[in-house]
């Protein structure tokens, strides 16, 4: 992959995870709401855990690319 696709792929990965925490936000705050309220959440709370399984996953994507021949030791070493 050239330096030019590698870039544009990160950054691609970037506004991916922008969009999900955006758009993650509101429903964060209609939780909230409704919980308060006593109203039902199992709708919300399905999406918000499908939201944070794509987010990881996108995470996990983004590290893989960026940090890539990185000299930084992984998390999971420094245990």
């Amino acid at each position: 992959m050239s330096h030019a696709t590698h870039t544009e792929h990160i950054d691609n990965l970037v506004d991916e995870l922008i969009a999900l925490y955006l758009a993650q936000a509101p429903n964060l705050r209609e939780y909230a709401q409704a919980a308060v309220a006593g109203e039902g959440t199992v709708n919300l709370e399905r999406t918000i855990r499908h939201r944070e399984v794509l987010r990881a996953d996108l995470y996990r994507q983004f590290e893989h690319e960026a940090f890539r021949g990185s000299a930084a030791p992984d998390r999971a070493d420094q245990t």
